[in-house]
This record gives C-alpha cells, structure tokens and sequence, in this order.
C-alpha cells in the first residue's frame, strides 16, 4: 500500500508556510515542521496533505490584511508538501535552572533552519522531549481546497474485534468502522498527524 499522511497544522504558520509560493512579502518563512514524532511506516510515500486548522487564536496572528487570504483555507486541506527527510532535534539540559534549551535545527552545512519557532516556544511543545523537523519541500496549494471527505482514513486498528475493539477510543477517533471493519471518510481533522488516502473523483 502507498500511504500519504494529513497533517493539521495552525493557521498562523500554515500561513507562514505557503507565504513564498503566494507571492506574499514577509520576514520569515516556514520551511520545518516541527513534531514530536513522525511516519515511520515504510510505505509511507513522503507525501503530507495540509489541514488549516480553525483556531481563532492562530488565525489572529495572521497579519490582518493577508487574513481576508487566508480564511478560504480554514477547516479545508489546503494542499501539500514532500517531506524529504526529518531531523532529529536534541536539547541541552542545563541541571542549574533544571530546563531544556537550543532546541534548534541545523542543515548539514550548519545553518539553522527556518522552523519559525522560538527556543523558548520549542522548549514548552516538547517538554523534555525528543523533537522532530519535517522538512517541506516541493509544496503544492490546491486551486481549489479540498474537503475532509474527499479523504479515507488508512489507520490500521490493530487487535480489533467486532463490537468489542481493543482501542475503539482509537479507531473512533481515526474515522475506523469497527463494526464493519472498513475505513470511512474522514468526518474530522486529524489529531496531529494520520495516514491518509485520497479517494478518486
């Protein structure tokens, strides 16, 4: 099977994300996504289909005359990108004030790359933990945003049983019929990161 991922991801930095490809001039563009894991299937094809996700507080800090831009994208798959290769991003403890800093990503020619996040905020997502950059490249916007439902969730529900599933919280959640032991279209967004296939027109 040749699976593609979908991920959700806050408007403001979607923003950030698609700003160079649309012509929008400012300061800083989003290159790295940062996670705290990653697919690790090995027929994932290294495609990732974007969310916009709708969070108000995102979206406000979006500069407000590229807002009226943006609000087409909210709660649709706005298009995607290629994910290269992930880096793997350890941070310094310093046992002195007990906290974690420099969660910074480099390239390999020891620039640092543009995950537009600050130490501090980097610091607080991860919490001590390892985190992840996917690295976005060849992104595509959709002419026309695409709906949840043109989406089936290819979760796999590991030790299921009908009427009795092992992790039917799990399953629910992954738009996974374990009754009928079939996928379904995707009726909500992703939490973080699923697989994902697209379903022919």
């Amino acid at each position: 099977m040749n699976k593609e991922v979908m991920i959700s991801i806050q408007s403001y930095y979607v923003f950030l994300i698609i700003a160079r490809l649309m012509g929008w001039d400012i300061p800083q563009y989003k290159k790295v996504e940062v996670r705290k894991d990653f697919p690790k299937d090995k027929y994932w094809n290294k495609k990732v289909h974007i969310y916009c996700s709708k969070s108000k507080k995102s979206f406000n800090r979006i500069p407000k005359e590229y807002q009226p831009l943006m609000r087409p994208f909210l709660g649709k798959v706005i298009g995607e990108f290629v994910c290269d290769y992930v880096d793997e991003c350890i941070p310094d403890y310093n046992p002195m004030i007990q906290k974690f800093f420099n969660y910074d990503f480099w390239d390999k020619r020891g620039e640092r790359l543009e995950d537009c996040l600050t130490d501090e905020e980097k610091a607080e997502y991860a919490k001590g933990k390892l985190l992840y950059g996917w690295q976005i490249s060849q992104l595509k916007i959709y002419d026309k945003p695409k709906e949840l439902s043109e989406f089936k969730d290819i979760h796999t529900c590991f030790f299921g049983k009908t009427h009795n599933c092992y992790i039917e919280k799990v399953c629910k959640n992954s738009n996974y019929d374990c009754v009928n032991r079939q996928f379904i279209c995707l009726t909500r967004p992703p939490q973080g990161w699923c697989y994902v296939e697209e379903l022919e027109v």
